[in-house]
């Protein structure tokens, strides 16, 4: 406005010289002229402000929709929050004050409309400002309101504790009364089918945000609510290196009841404890080679820094009920942070199971990307790890276990894989 009654006045002065200056004809005929002089500046004028207007308009809506995608994974699929977090942005953007409201900004005529997209993946913004143009409504009535759009897509993730690889079926499983909690980290299930995601009668699943990619079946309780048709999460440990298997080290090693410190290397025939044996692993890698690890019994197992790659004719990984266990994952070398590693290559769906009483400490990455998880103790699991992640084909909670998944990344020294701690990218979309 003070940019248009500036140039008007700077117009007045100058036909006000003109005029006593130029002969009576020519001042006729530049006042003939005038009005046609004035309604191309008063465009002209129109058209800046406009333009202005509309820029700073597009601005506040592109970082209000931006800011609105950084909240969604804290949201934890409240779209009345994201909504409010964007008004908020942008009310300030606008106006400059922290405080400012919806009655505000009718104030200033200016008005705001905030969506989020219901696979609660993107923010939507429009915001309106009616103003008065000296000309060019005459020519446009369309000029007013001036509207703008902003979409803004979070493109990240949350940290994954649970990831199902399967793509059909049904790739998390909450049988009745089992409890999985994931602390700041999310469960994600790749099946498209229509319980893609599954939680049964009296079971409980709480984490950061619960995702299917295809469609959920609920009986318990999920916390946040799960959201359907999400895009399947990339396999973050698709490209991770498989480990170098040379010849046998050891040959069908039985250990039942006695007490033992073990070394890395190749077991052929697989590795068998139980009884009341007390082993204890040396850091390094555990090929286990056409056969399984099983523990049963009241055998106790201990290792730090250690890895067990599954290979060959592999059979199932067991961890039975009064067993002890206490593993944590390499620091550094081709299992760096992987507790759990089956080769890509087998040919036979797995289905490992720690039903262990006593399995606290699981600390780092289980990946089985051909078999699956079926966890059924009746004591927490992997509470006391400062971080655990499963990534398998299915992961299964059966008989009432309580799973429990933390993310404490910083507390500990044991490396996140690539892909695992989450990310986060925002998208303009305009």
């Amino acid at each position: 406005m003070r940019d248009r009654i500036s140039l008007l006045r700077c117009c007045s002065r100058f036909w006000n010289q003109w005029r006593r200056s130029a002969s009576g004809g020519i001042a006729i005929s530049f006042a003939m002229a005038l009005p046609v002089l004035l309604g191309v500046v008063g465009l002209a004028t129109d058209y800046a402000v406009m333009t202005k207007v509309r820029s700073e308009l597009q601005d506040a809506a592109d970082a209000a929709a931006m800011a609105g995608a950084r909240e969604i994974p804290l949201a934890m699929s409240n779209a009345k929050q994201v909504a409010s977090a964007v008004q908020a942005f942008a009310a300030y953007r606008l106006t400059q004050n922290a405080a400012a409201t919806a009655s505000d900004l009718a104030g200033r005529n200016l008005s705001m409309t905030v969506d989020v997209l219901p696979d609660f993946t993107a923010v939507k913004v429009s915001i309106s400002e009616q103003w008065q143009p000296f000309f060019m409504h005459f020519v446009d009535k369309t000029v007013t309101p001036i509207t703008v759009t902003s979409q803004a897509r979070f493109v990240g993730h949350a940290n994954i504790c649970v990831l199902g690889l399967a793509g059909g079926g049904t790739s998390v499983f909450l049988d009745k009364n089992a409890k999985l909690t994931g602390n700041n980290c999310g469960v994600f299930a790749n099946s498209t089918g229509s319980s893609g995601l599954k939680v049964g009668s009296g079971a409980v699943l709480t984490s950061t945000i619960n995702c299917s990619a295809g469609g959920v079946s609920v009986s318990g309780t999920v916390t946040p609510a799960a959201i359907t048709d999400c895009p399947p999460v990339e396999n973050p440990l698709v490209n991770r290196t498989p480990v170098t298997v040379g010849g046998c080290d050891f040959n069908g090693v039985i250990l039942d009841s006695v007490s033992r410190t073990i070394n890395p290397g190749v077991y052929c025939g697989g590795l068998t404890i139980k009884g009341t044996a007390k082993i204890t692993f040396n850091p390094g890698i555990y090929v286990i080679r056409d056969g399984g690890l099983s523990v049963s019994g009241q055998a106790d197992v201990s290792g730090t820094g250690v890895g067990f790659y599954i290979t060959g004719a592999a059979t199932n990984t067991i961890f039975t009920a009064n067993t002890h266990v206490s593993l944590k994952a390499p620091v550094d070398g081709p299992m760096a942070g992987l507790l759990f590693f089956e080769d890509p290559k087998l040919t036979v769906k797995l289905k490992h199971k720690i039903s262990s009483n006593d399995a606290r400490v699981l600390l780092g990455t289980i990946y089985f990307p051909v078999g699956g998880l079926v966890v059924d103790a009746k004591q927490p699991v992997a509470d006391k790890s400062a971080y655990t992640a499963i990534v398998a084909q299915t992961i299964e909670l059966n008989s009432g276990p309580n799973l429990i998944l933390n993310s404490d990344y910083e507390a500990t020294n044991v490396p996140v894989p690539a892909g695992i701690a989450g990310s986060s990218q925002v998208v303009l979309q305009n």
